[in-house]
């Protein structure tokens, strides 16, 4: 099984309609992103997709809440979400993106401080560095649903490994995302050793999967989740426990979600 913890699917260059097939084909867990930074009016059509798409083992999440006044952020609040992140690439009135130079601002203290109280999740993808651990500061929980890591690619997308910890310390999750300009190649063999050079560094707990299915051009040999029976398979010829394997791919993103769950 697959836990993704970001698939781009609602805003992924299709309709509604379409979106909601692709997603009953679809048998794994998987956390359905809206990216808003290019939606006319972002509310309204999250509001109508979670509707849409609703059902029994789906999950939701906010990309670039950058549109979110007072109000709008207390109807985000409302609504069934694993987390939320403050920016795409660049700043905007909440913090600074990742190919910008901007702060943390007050309003996004404010945000930060309502996602607390409803229990949501802060992603930090796409922040900038600096507004990155501004971020972690107020964030009580702290993920990051779909990146690279600097060491293995740089990139002002990727992690450092002091924002690596930085996560982990906390208890939070990396989704490591399968985007070429990320991991610093294009097949599924650059994927897996992403992911073997990640825990060889700092452990298996903590490292999940983070597609960016539908937010970006598939990798070869990685187009869709069966495709990760053959990324099991390499990790297995690398050493890798079923229960390792098990840990990277499904069960530490839905403990993760779980115990979040049910601390509330």
């Amino acid at each position: 099984m697959i836990f993704d913890l970001h698939n781009d699917l609602p805003t992924g260059f299709c309709s509604l309609s379409d979106a909601c097939t692709a997603a009953n084909d679809v048998s794994d867990s998987v956390i359905y992103a809206f990216w808003t930074s290019e939606l006319a009016a972002p509310l309204p059509f999250i509001e109508a997709g979670i509707a849409a798409l609703n059902g029994t083992g789906r999950y939701f999440a906010v990309e670039d809440l950058g549109f979110a006044d007072n109000g709008a952020i207390d109807r985000i609040c409302a609504l069934p979400l694993c987390y939320c992140g403050l920016t795409h690439n660049t700043d905007n009135a909440l913090a600074g993106g990742a190919l910008g130079n901007g702060d943390l601002t007050a309003r996004g203290k404010r945000a930060i401080a309502r996602l607390n109280a409803a229990g949501i999740a802060v992603d930090t993808a796409h922040l900038n560095r600096k507004s990155f651990f501004e971020v972690a500061d107020l964030a009580d929980a702290l993920i990051d649903s779909h990146t690279g890591v600097d060491f293995v690619c740089p990139h002002p997308r990727n992690l450092t490994d002091d924002q690596v910890l930085c996560i982990l310390e906390r208890g939070g999750i990396i989704g490591l995302t399968a985007v070429r300009d990320f991991i610093g190649g294009n097949r599924l063999t650059d994927y897996v050793c992403l992911i073997d050079r990640f825990v060889q560094k700092f452990g298996v707990d903590g490292v999940c999967i983070g597609t960016d299915f539908y937010g970006t051009e598939p990798l070869e040999n990685l187009t869709g989740y069966a495709d990760f029976y053959a990324a099991e398979r390499l990790l297995s010829d690398l050493g890798y426990t079923d229960s390792d394997i098990r840990k990277i791919f499904y069960q530490n993103a839905n403990q993760y979600f779980s115990n979040r769950r049910n601390s509330q």
